[in-house]
């Protein structure tokens, strides 16, 4: 059969399944789909899954789940009597057990459209977008509403500390969910958010990213623009005009679109507007202003502007939501990181380690800014991976030396050729590491973790703040760096 088997249109509903259906899960080890086949066992349905393999922390979660797992995909691994499919976006066609889909004739889906399914249809959708801060901004709205009692639906794409699990089914009349614009399946070249249906719709950036995918900024800002002509008249685009891409397109729709535009950000003529900022550690006290609350504050345990504008949110969604300003900041003001996302792994002895998920060039810059605000007087370590599939390609070479303007030493892990990348021209991490060099940081590129965690271990100070950027393991660079320095200066 010819790959236009599959398609969008040929996908089946959940809804179409008797209860206890069975289920089986191509790719059930990411942190989206693993929470997802957990959830569909507590609905009643019987799951299976495989992958190559069990990353923690999705492993044990697994493990312990009454989920059926293969490690490595077989023919096999797909029961007889299966009645759905559901295909991750990492999955190829020519995968063996999409070939058994194919051949089988077999009813399949994929994990936008099942995600709407099972925990967004029949709530208000919340679908928090953008370039950057997604993962934080929809942590923070969603427990925010879950602490103030509403109960939400939600999925985070990311380790949700101050949640239960990242991806649950409430009974409140809210869903909370990140809407990624990166493609959703091999059959679904559309963003993942384009499934969710946003009756209020976050933007919080909107840069280009997605070099694999997308081929320049204006393909992607058109995805966002279809996104916000298709809202309801009821709906509401929080959208943040600090960055031009968004500034223009909300100028060039506003009053044509049926839903409703509000701007925010730190622009002085944004509808909701930050107007000052104070720093202590990594605490920060911001005060905004609105049309409806003139000029109100809050605390938020985080650093940098950034974060300070994915708080400003989660307090504006509370309030349309009908809650108080006092609950709302009171609970933003208690929030939990999301794992990896400024999250301290040792602060002992004048030691502080910190592991980030920034790898866009613009993330990159703005978490270092934060920690440079946050310990304006240590010595701070920029170390970076390019892992991600843009932030391994050249397109970006010329953005990252200024990126990393607030470290004061950086430390670039080299890029290793993989098989994706045949015919594309990869970032040159030794020339990059020079020209940062030659703008008066000093730099260096080494090979792998490994080297890496001997290079900072053998310069090491007391004063020093180590910040580890990369959106994948890094090597296993974090715990070997944790477990160095507990073994150097103590727990």
């Amino acid at each position: 059969m010819p790959k236009s088997h599959f398609s969008v249109d040929k996908t089946t509903s959940l809804n179409a399944l008797p209860q206890g259906a069975r289920i089986h899960v191509i790719g059930v080890a990411g942190v989206a789909m693993a929470q997802l086949a957990v959830e569909l066992t507590k609905q009643g349905f019987v799951v299976s899954g495989s992958d190559k393999d069990f990353w923690e922390p999705m492993g044990s979660l697994l493990r312990n789940s009454a989920v059926t797992l293969f490690q490595g995909y077989k023919p096999e691994n797909i029961p007889q009597a299966v009645d759905l499919v559901v295909i991750g976006n990492a999955i190829s066609y020519g995968n063996p057990e999409v070939t058994v889909v194919e051949e089988r004739d077999l009813r399949y889906t994929c994990f936008p459209k099942i995600l709407h399914e099972t925990i967004i249809s029949g709530k208000r959708s919340v679908v928090v977008t953008g370039t950057h801060g997604k993962s934080t901004t929809t942590a923070l709205v969603a427990s925010t509403l879950l602490k103030l009692g509403g109960d939400p639906s939600y999925f985070i794409g990311g380790i949700a500390q101050d949640l239960p699990m990242s991806l649950a089914r409430g009974e409140g009349a809210y869903s909370v969910v990140e809407g990624d614009e990166y493609d959703s399946a091999f059959f679904a070249k559309v963003p993942k958010f384009s499934f969710y249906h946003p009756d209020i719709c976050v933007i919080n950036a909107l840069e280009y990213d997605h070099a694999d995918i997308y081929p320049d900024v204006e393909s992607i800002v058109r995805e966002f623009r279809g996104m916000l002509q298709a809202m309801p008249a009821h709906g509401t685009a929080l959208c943040c005009i600090d960055y031009p891409h968004v500034r223009n397109f909300v100028e060039e729709l506003r009053g044509k679109v049926a839903c409703r535009l509000v701007t925010f950000g730190c622009a002085t003529e944004a509808d909701i507007a930050i107007v000052s900022r104070a720093q202590e550690g990594l605490t920060q006290r911001v005060t905004a202003k609105s049309p409806t609350h003139e000029e109100f504050s809050f605390s938020i345990p985080l650093s940098g502007v950034y974060n300070a504008k994915n708080a400003l949110i989660a307090v504006v969604v509370a309030l349309m939501g009908g809650y108080s300003l006092e609950e709302a900041t009171a609970a933003v003001a208690t929030f939990k990181p999301v794992k990896r996302r400024q999250e301290i792994r040792y602060d002992k002895h004048g030691v502080t380690l910190i592991e980030d998920f920034a790898h866009h060039p613009t993330a990159v810059h703005e978490t270092l800014s934060g920690i440079r605000e946050a310990f304006p007087t240590r010595k701070i370590w920029g170390v970076f991976e390019p892992r991600s599939n843009t932030s391994r390609r050249k397109v970006f070479q010329e953005a990252y030396i200024n990126a990393f303007s607030k470290a004061d030493e950086v430390v670039l892990c080299q890029v290793a050729a993989r098989d994706i990348d045949k015919d594309l021209e990869l970032i040159d991490v030794a020339t990059l590491a020079f020209q940062i060099s030659e703008r008066g940081t000093p730099a260096c590129c080494l090979a792998d973790a490994k080297e890496i965690e001997a290079f900072v271990q053998e310069k090491l100070g007391s004063n020093d703040v180590i910040i580890l950027m990369s959106n994948g393991a890094f090597g296993g660079l974090p715990l070997m760096l944790e477990n160095s320095l507990v073994a150097r200066f103590g727990r």
